[in-house]
């Protein structure tokens, strides 16, 4: 069920309208909308296809078993650990039968799938799944007796398809919180969804009609490299846009209810290396690596080589959770190298004293290059497009003459590959600036914070802006599916 729907719109009026009217039930209020987000989550889940149903369910049972088998008094803490063998053994056995779902899925012949494709939002709720196992295991939270309340956690429908991945230390309290109709919370969720559906209709989609066609098999070799070299940048705000659009619709929802989902990206373009691009792209999931598997690995706290491996290991982790093909361990492994690269020479850039802009350009084109392998149908596309990008100083060298020949407009259209009227493509880079542009101004300050400071006349004029700007440019012609979603 996309947000963006109207079979969603239904469900979530008829939803909230029974959930802002519980808490007039008294002493069982909290218990009412327990029940209703329980209803609703099962209904969300199922409407995409009930055979993925009995995945959640096998998730939800190991998530509530593990940590009932971590709080039995035979598997006590010593120092963070647990004695014995039999502790070990059973973290073992939990997290694999955690995860033999989502690598059958990854990894089995299709043929092996019995015509059933990739559950939705199967390799989320995984990791949701393992965070509260992990921690039970480490006495971060103390293990729910009632197998309802894991059930909430793990299928807590604003983030089950695509996240922001949730730790149980959040969102337990707050499931078993009563939650009344607020009045700023109702308001800041809609402002939010009405952000994210910018980002995604009006930026992400329109950059894929230009992106796909460059990216198209069979016809990398035709491209130029300037060609190349657009669709490899708008890529890069194709991707950003369309998964923190959907981010910004959950968000949204959740907080629409009465719930905080957290924040899962912070100007991550505006990053001056790759660490700090990480500590601000898809951050529930890069903290999920960082608290799971680097620091388990021993993180920093290790000798020099071995923090190499640590940051190697765990974007190779990141890379096979985001796919089963080469082109993404390849990816994870770049931005390994890149951390590793950074962390030797970072003596280096602090002595060189690079200005701020520079950093951040650096750091864009390194993550935008690793972009190539994510995006590239396979490995061979991602190294045609590599050499393709060595055609840049020939292009440029034969621009000036074409321009001569054929005029600006036809120059422009032939070197760039704009498939259909210039100003169709000039119409898809209004709302990329647009963004650019607002994501400048509230890199320090979130938006809704400055706008909210502005008197009445200037909040209504930025919504009214907004929603004729989605109206505008709401691109009706080429509608995708979240990226996102496929992993």
């Amino acid at each position: 069920m996309q947000f963006v729907s109207f079979a969603f719109a239904i469900f979530f009026v008829v939803f909230v309208s029974f959930y802002y009217l519980a808490p007039r039930c008294g002493k069982n209020a909290i218990a009412l909308q327990r029940i209703l987000l329980l209803l609703a989550s099962a209904c969300f889940y199922a409407f995409a296809d009930l055979k993925f149903v009995p995945f959640l369910l096998c998730s939800i049972a190991v998530t509530y078993f593990a940590g009932l088998a971590f709080n039995s008094d035979d598997l006590k803490f010593d120092g963070g650990g647990y004695r014995g063998a039999k502790g070990r053994a059973l973290l073992i056995a939990f997290v694999a039968a955690d995860l033999l779902p989502l690598l059958f899925f990854k990894y089995a012949p299709k043929a092996w799938r019995g015509g059933i494709i990739f559950p939705l939002g199967l390799s989320f709720f995984t990791f949701q799944s393992l965070s509260y196992i992990f921690d039970c295991r480490s006495n971060k939270i103390k293990a729910e007796k009632n197998i309802l309340d894991v059930a909430l956690f793990v299928s807590f429908f604003p983030v089950i398809s695509s996240g922001p991945i949730q730790r149980a230390g959040n969102l337990m309290p707050q499931l078993k919180s009563l939650h009344n109709f607020d009045y700023d919370n109702a308001t800041c969720g809609m402002k939010q969804f009405a952000w994210g559906v910018f980002k995604k209709f009006c930026v992400a989609d329109a950059l894929a009609v230009y992106v796909d066609f460059v990216y198209a098999r069979g016809t990398l070799s035709e491209q130029s490299g300037l060609a190349l070299l657009l669709a490899v940048v708008l890529y890069a705000f194709q991707i950003y846009c369309d998964f923190s659009g959907y981010s910004d619709m959950a968000i949204g929802v959740a907080r629409f209810m009465g719930f905080d989902a957290g924040k899962n990206f912070d100007h991550p373009y505006l990053a001056t290396s790759v660490g700090d691009f990480w500590r601000r792209w898809h951050i529930s999931l890069s903290t999920w690596l960082r608290d799971y598997v680097y620091i388990p690995l021993g993180g920093s706290r290790v000798a020099l080589p071995l923090i190499y491996a640590n940051l190697a290991i765990t974007f190779l982790v990141s890379g096979i959770w985001h796919g089963s093909t080469w082109n993404f361990v390849i990816w994870g492994l770049l931005h390994g190298f890149f951390q590793c690269v950074g962390r030797a020479t970072k003596g280096v850039w602090e002595k060189t004293r690079l200005p701020v802009f520079a950093r951040v350009a650096v750091t864009f084109c390194l993550v935008a290059f690793a972009w190539i392998f994510f995006r590239a149908p396979t490995f061979y596309d991602a190294l045609a497009i590599i050499k393709g990008l060595g055609k840049i100083p020939f292009d440029v060298v034969n621009f000036l003459p074409m321009t001569k020949s054929l005029g600006l407009k036809d120059a422009l259209k032939t070197t760039f590959s704009i498939d259909g009227g210039f100003m169709s493509m000039v119409n898809r880079l209004v709302p990329l600036a647009i963004f650019m542009v607002i994501s400048f101004v509230t890199r320090k300050r979130s938006g809704f914070e400055i706008v909210k400071a502005k008197p009445a006349f200037v909040r209504w004029l930025s919504y009214y802006a907004l929603a004729i700007i989605l109206i505008w440019f709401y691109n009706t012609g080429f509608v995708s599916n979240f990226i996102y979603s496929n992993f």
